[in-house]
């Protein structure tokens, strides 16, 4: 009799979690659907009515974050924007897969990518690896994150907002200090190779 009754109490609990499951990716399943400007304002009000922002009924399951990061890399504003009201949920690769998406996002996108910015009052520990991170075929090349990170600089430069005057020229003191480090860093490796 324990037995039956055990497997009853199993079968409802994985059947409750399997409910469950279905209910927590709905919000991101209709916002990715179409991610408009509507589906952004009603997954915002179901992010913000929950008590634990980061709990796994809120944040994106993994199949909805390469689909969110796919629409950020080809400079969907609606889900760059939703990808901020959680992206303090992410750590790890999950945060340099945003941080490198955004990235190429604000190349698509400057002006959009500093409104938003500022509309969200996003922190500089933040804006820095949004600005900063760079695309994976820039990893044993040094000099192509120089020019990667030049060409951020040019196009942030080239964004003349007033309003956007303050967040331009935070961003661009990250820029340069990734700049400078990578000059250095080409600098010292072009003085092993040749140690004369």
């Amino acid at each position: 009799m324990k037995s039956k009754e055990g497997c009853l109490i199993l079968s409802l609990t994985l059947l409750g979690s399997f409910s469950i499951n279905a209910y927590c990716s709905s919000h991101w399943d209709e916002f990715l659907k179409q991610p408009d400007k509507d589906a952004l304002v009603e997954l915002e009000n179901t992010i913000t009515a929950s008590t634990q922002r980061c709990s796994s009924d809120v944040a994106p399951a993994q199949k909805h974050r390469t689909q969110l990061f796919e629409l950020i890399r080809k400079g969907n504003q609606s889900a760059f924007r939703a990808a901020l009201l959680v992206s303090k949920c992410w750590d790890g690769g999950e945060a340099e897969d945003f941080d490198l998406s955004a990235g190429i996002f604000f190349e698509l996108q400057p002006r959009a990518f500093l409104q938003i910015v500022k509309e969200r009052k996003i922190l500089d520990s933040q804006l820095k690896y949004l600005l900063t991170m760079l695309p994976l075929d820039t990893v044993d090349d040094i000099d192509r994150k120089i020019y990667v990170v030049k060409n951020r600089i040019a196009l942030l430069k080239g964004v003349d907002e007033d309003s956007l005057k303050e967040i331009k020229k935070r961003g661009l003191s990250f820029l340069e200090k990734e700049k400078e480090n990578l000059d250095r860093i080409k600098m010292e490796m072009g003085k092993v190779k040749n140690p004369d």
